[in-house]
């Protein structure tokens, strides 16, 4: 049924975390592909630890360092299963996850990308499933865009989507950059697919300093080319404007760094 997928880069200590959530799932009809982006840590060795003890169907790979987008797309052609979640290796579920995920995907239709549920900061403690709504209703059928521009349900989600459409709308892979934002993919699958909204918290997260989140100065700097693809398509939805200032003036910036980029490398 569901493919849990990790991409990892030097994260042994916080894998655990995540391996103990896994571990503890009611429900174990899942496998764990985990993709190591050319790590220097032990992380090999901790995660071969991990197949040793055979408490789970772990498929692992190692690969040279090319970022989470080049490891996505390699878990989406290891994964055998018919969904695909993304779980960050700095972050964990609650152990009725695959469970609630499991009695939600009976019900879906056919015809859907998939199922998004909340995501609880680490700081905000573990509460009871689905006590603390942010949704505003336990099911909406929407479109990535819509939940967030029109319905103002704002924040990260936890995308859990059919493998075979991932396999439909592959992450850009840009010559020496390593990273497009996700909101890329989604949006684009939000176009001809629906999702189901469903207002549990099931995955938990935190932003740590050496995080995408944290470093996304850098991230521009480093990625102007992807970058520029993403705001570049956001300016073409009917999205409010003053959101389009903003991504107007984030491809400015974009294309700055790349011009920059392009100067050096010469």
């Amino acid at each position: 049924m569901l493919t849990i997928f990790t991409p990892t880069y030097n994260r042994e200590n916080t894998l655990k975390r995540l391996y103990k959530s896994l571990k503890n799932q009611t429900i174990k009809n899942f496998e764990w592909v985990i993709v190591d982006d050319g790590s220097t840590d032990e992380t090999e060795k901790l995660i071969k630890g991990f197949i040793e003890e055979q408490e789970l169907s772990i498929i692992y790979k190692k690969t040279r360092n090319g970022g989470k987008m080049r490891a996505i797309n390699i878990g989406v052609a290891l994964s055998k299963k018919e969904f695909f979640f993304i779980v960050d290796s700095d972050d964990y579920l609650d152990e009725r996850a695959v469970e609630i995920i499991q009695e939600e995907i009976i019900t879906l239709p056919l015809d859907y990308a998939g199922l998004v549920f909340r995501k609880v900061e680490i700081s905000e403690g573990e509460s009871r499933i689905g006590e603390k709504k942010t949704f505003g209703e336990d099911q909406i059928d929407s479109t990535p865009i819509d939940i967030f521009y029109k319905k103002k349900i704002l924040g990260d989600k936890a995308e859990i989507i059919k493998t075979a459409i991932m396999r439909e709308y592959p992450f850009p892979q840009i010559e020496g950059e390593k990273f497009v934002p996700e909101g890329y993919i989604w949006n684009q699958i939000g176009e001809n697919y629906l999702f189901r909204y469903i207002d549990k918290g099931i995955y938990y997260y935190e932003y740590l300093e050496d995080g995408y989140t944290k470093r996304f100065s850098e991230i521009i700097k480093n990625n102007p080319k992807g970058m520029k693809l993403y705001y570049s398509y956001m300016l073409k939805k009917d999205i409010p404007l003053k959101n389009k200032i903003k991504f107007l003036i984030r491809l400015i910036q974009s294309s700055y760094y790349d011009r920059k980029k392009d100067r050096r490398n010469r």
